[in-house]
């Protein structure tokens, strides 16, 4: 039996304007692979996301999830959105936003929970290390302590597969360590993909990286090269390393950096 839990076929998504958000993408992930999917801002890498959860329609191609359909498959993902996404705020406690996950159908204010989903939702703030905040309001706690309450959310469906959409974007430097820490943990029981324009996600311990721009540029091990890169963000682009300048691609003088919005 494969062990292939998500497999992208020749997926085309387009805006409702008719322009390209993604062309012609296949790929294939494996049960308990860590992927890294990079690219720069614009490249169609939340498109993406959203086409894996069934959020947009496909102009073209195929999406499975575990071999079943994106309406059957969507219950085993576990998703995090972007930290800019959240409505901080709105009076909910950590706790209840990981057991708001816990909920089959769309979000309902009055539900009933279990006082074994209660437990463990509480169980999975304590895998983030957060347990001593669940009766804390979401807009007292901090970007990267919000960040692990979505995580734990996510966790709360018990999914095969785990999406997250620029989890460090908003968070200080050691909260990004920790996050990255926690992702390493869950990955030896979960399939966890990704999503950062960050070049320095890399040095994690992922076992493969996948790099959009609106089409798939590539997808294999985890290393980047001058090519890759440059295919990747349109020109040639300079590595910044734990806070140190540190230059592993060549210098250059002139590209069309400025177009679309991105500068070198």
């Amino acid at each position: 039996m494969s062990n292939t839990v998500l497999k992208i076929e020749n997926l085309t998504v387009n805006y409702d304007n008719n322009h390209t958000a993604l062309e012609n993408i296949n790929l294939s992930v494996k049960e308990k692979e860590y992927l890294c999917i990079l690219g720069q801002n614009g490249g169609g890498k939340t498109t993406l996301l959203k086409s894996i959860l069934g959020l947009l329609p496909l102009a073209k191609g195929s999406i499975t999830i575990c071999g079943k359909s994106i309406k059957d498959g969507r219950k085993l993902v576990g998703y995090v959105p972007q930290f800019s996404m959240q409505d901080k705020s709105f009076p909910i406690t950590a706790l209840e936003v990981v057991l708001t996950g816990m909920q089959k159908s769309s979000l309902q204010i009055f539900y009933k929970y279990t006082n074994a989903q209660k437990e463990m939702a509480l169980h999975l703030l304590e895998q983030m290390g957060i347990a001593d905040l669940a009766k804390q309001q979401m807009n007292e706690l901090s970007g990267g302590q919000i960040q692990r309450v979505l995580i734990a959310r996510a966790m709360a469906v018990n999914p095969q597969i785990l999406l997250l959409d620029e989890p460090t974007a908003s968070v200080d430097p050691a909260s990004r360590e920790t996050i990255y820490g926690l992702l390493d943990k869950l990955h030896t029981k979960k399939t966890i993909i990704l999503v950062t324009h960050d070049l320095m996600a890399v040095s994690q311990k992922v076992d493969s990286i996948a790099c959009l721009n609106k089409t798939l540029v590539y997808h294999g091990e985890p290393k980047l090269t001058e090519e890759t890169v440059n295919s990747m963000f349109g020109c040639p682009v300079d590595l910044i390393a734990h806070g140190v300048p540190h230059r592993v691609l060549s210098t250059h003088t002139h590209c069309n950096c400025n177009e679309g919005g991105h500068k070198c």
